[in-house]
């Protein structure tokens, strides 16, 4: 699933009405389905859709949707479960990354559950599609670097894999915001 789904139509009054009804149907129903409109909304976590009214019968009509549903481990896809917002995820990454860069700068080693969690939200954060995927192997290694040098306590590893963790978020950064 792409990052973004876009749609722009021309419609009649009553084409963008029906347009409308039906999505609304879809949603109290809790179906997933707009076919007729090429819209699936079981990978989207929102959506938005924008009628210019113009100054003729013809309206047009945008929908955008964005992200993709993550499934939680335990959860079949489809069964619609979905995870935190990617934008909520990496809030909280930055926190706690931000908590391990100040020990690091300070010469202590991070506190091991703060550690704990940017690692189970790396991984997470791993499994989000349309955010930048090329990045995710070279992540993935620095993380396994980065829980090794803590685990076994060594400060001078930790710091290196931390700078190679900032340098690879800015990497990523510059190319995807």
């Amino acid at each position: 699933m792409s990052m973004k789904l876009k749609h722009n139509w021309q419609l009649s009054r009553s084409e963008a009405a029906d347009l409308l009804r039906k999505l609304a149907e879809t949603l109290e129903e809790e179906s997933d389905d707009l076919g007729e409109y090429g819209i699936s909304l079981a990978d989207l976590v929102k959506f938005k859709i924008k009628v210019d009214l113009g100054q003729d019968d013809t309206l047009e009509v945008k929908f955008t949707g964005k992200g993709s549903k993550v499934c939680e481990a335990d959860d079949p896809c489809g069964s619609g479960v979905v995870s935190e917002s990617y934008s909520k995820l990496k809030k909280r990454m930055q926190v706690y990354f931000k908590a391990i860069r100040e020990s690091v700068n300070r010469a202590e080693m991070p506190s091991r559950e703060i550690v704990s969690v940017f690692l189970a939200d790396s991984d997470r954060m791993l499994s989000y599609h349309g955010y930048g995927e090329e990045f995710y192997p070279a992540y993935a290694e620095l993380c396994d670097r980065l829980r090794a040098a803590c685990d076994s306590e060594n400060m001078a590893e930790t710091a290196a894999v931390v700078e190679e963790l900032i340098q690879s978020k800015k990497s990523c950064h510059d190319r995807y915001k």
